[in-house]
């Protein structure tokens, strides 16, 4: 145990070990020392132990234990919520709860599309198990690594390729505050027929809670799978910063005539040229899949070229073929990857390139141990052409006063709203470049929340802020934080006020 652990620390990895057994709990020094590194360079906290637990009901236990020695706990599923604090807690004195171990797939229904499968599991996990049993049914995949968790990124409302995760969900397994266990929506109850149909479920529905927040510890979930279709095409077009606005505008148009469904990802070049084997890239560079049968994909490519064109954006159209033949461009090949349902370690390649003098490790997983540094903005905005060079306006602006170039992604997921993930690198063993990114980074969530924008995610050094500005409700929130989880044992400060 730490030099700083009380009384009740010490019973309750006392009563952990005896719970879910010893080797299940690591309080040594090193591994709480190793648990604190991150590719952030944030501030360490103080942790209590570290926590592996097997299944739901050893949870259960851990929970009712850390609620009667009122010791917190701090639940993450593969730690890789790189830029944003990785596996770190926001305050002190938690004991964190690695739920990487409860890694089944308990099922996949082909008819259904659906799969529910624990924190452990992975995207790459996912995807080979489909690919080997069910082919018919492709994941919808992030450019995050391929070990980083599916349940993980829904939980943080992350966003695949293809669609929002967060409107995957047909059915949340959690354990609260209490130590009580429940299922969400129909899976609530049993029935001799398939329920994950309707994920609503009878009266309100609880799902959303349990996103984002600190009420309840998710065990399992059921997730959305895609159906493979007859035909997919990935539509790239490049374009310059003027012709920003209007091709934004007509990835709208796109969207509201049904011509696109899949999210559209739009690139700067300093995303690009992390990726790519050319030495020189157009400002913007943007993807969009396209998929069903060969009729659909033929018109729908048709009026895509030509409402992009004619913003200003010079198109290509990409197979399988295209991406697979000997000497396609790297960047080409892992967005097809990406697109088709296949993780792919191109994007965290690209985040060690951005890094001048560094080189990608053996195992790229190991970025928290490494000395590249990673901050990450994530605003919100709506899919409107003059409110989106605004937004790059200001992101531009910010860093360039700080003497940094961001990578930027504008990724509209519809008609209405579009992300923006705004990343920060800078090499961890220079302190001015850590400083300059860290000042940076806190005074892009400062300019962009003052002119009028706001977040879909933040990151642990950045949700106490958040919760002084009126982005949410924090009142009525607070009152289901003491409701769900009466002694405040879960993620304090989480998407939450600070008690």
């Amino acid at each position: 145990m730490g030099q700083n652990s009380s009384a009740a620390d010490e019973r309750a990895v006392t009563r952990w070990r005896d719970a879910i057994g010893s080797d299940a709990v690591a309080y040594d020094e090193t591994a709480l020392a190793e648990a604190a590194h991150n590719t952030s360079a944030f501030p360490s906290r103080r942790v209590v132990a570290v926590l592996r637990p097997h299944d739901a009901a050893q949870v259960a236990d851990i929970v009712r234990i850390a609620r009667e020695e009122k010791v917190p706990l701090h639940p993450y599923s593969t730690g890789r919520n790189w830029g944003l604090g990785s596996r770190l807690p926001v305050r002190d004195g938690c004991a964190l709860l690695d739920l990487s171990a409860m890694n089944r797939i308990r099922e996949v229904d082909t008819a259904g599309r659906y799969a529910i499968v624990e924190p452990g599991v992975t995207q790459l996990q996912l995807a080979d198990h489909l690919a080997a049993h069910h082919p018919d049914l492709v994941l919808n995949v992030t450019g995050s690594s391929p070990h980083s968790s599916v349940l993980g990124n829904l939980l943080e409302r992350g966003t695949g390729f293809r669609r929002h995760r967060a409107e995957e969900v047909r059915g949340l397994e959690v354990v609260l505050g209490t130590g009580q266990r429940l299922r969400t929506g129909l899976w609530a109850g049993e029935s001799t027929r398939q329920l994950h149909h309707y994920p609503y479920g009878i009266g309100p529905q609880l799902d959303g809670l349990f996103v984002q927040s600190g009420l309840g510890i998710v065990t399992a979930a059921a997730v959305d799978l895609l159906p493979r279709q007859e035909q997919l095409r990935l539509l790239m077009f490049t374009l310059s910063e003027t012709a920003l606005p209007g091709v934004v505008d007509a990835v709208r148009t796109l969207f509201l005539r049904g011509t696109i469904r899949s999210i559209t990802h739009i690139f700067n070049d300093k995303r690009i040229l992390a990726m790519t084997a050319s030495d020189r890239v157009p400002t913007w560079t943007g993807a969009v899949a396209v998929d069903g049968t060969a009729e659909q994909v033929a018109l729908a490519v048709a009026d895509a070229e030509r409402t992009l064109a004619a913003a200003g954006a010079a198109v290509r159209v990409v197979s399988g073929e295209d991406a697979a033949q000997p000497g396609a461009d790297p960047m080409v090949t892992a967005m097809w990857d990406v697109h088709s349902g296949r993780p792919t370690t191109a994007f965290l390649h690209g985040l060690y390139q951005s890094v001048p003098g560094k080189e990608v490790p053996a195992d790229p997983d190991v970025l928290d141990g490494t000395s590249v540094g990673y901050l990450a903005c994530m605003p919100v905005a709506a899919v409107d052409g003059r409110t989106v060079a605004d937004l790059v306006a200001v992101i531009e602006k910010t860093c360039a006063d700080h003497g940094l170039v961001p990578a930027i992604a504008v990724n509209p997921t519809g008609p209405d709203y579009l992300e923006s993930v705004v990343n920060l690198y800078f090499d961890r063993d220079d302190p001015e470049q850590e400083q300059s990114a860290r000042a940076c980074n806190t005074e892009l969530h400062r300019r962009l929340y003052e002119d009028g924008f706001r977040f879909y995610r933040v990151g642990v050094e950045t949700m106490e802020t958040l919760t002084e500005w009126d982005t949410a409700p924090w009142e009525a929130i607070s009152l289901l934080k003491d409701a769900l989880d009466p002694d405040g044992i879960l993620s304090p400060g989480r998407y939450a006020p600070l008690s």
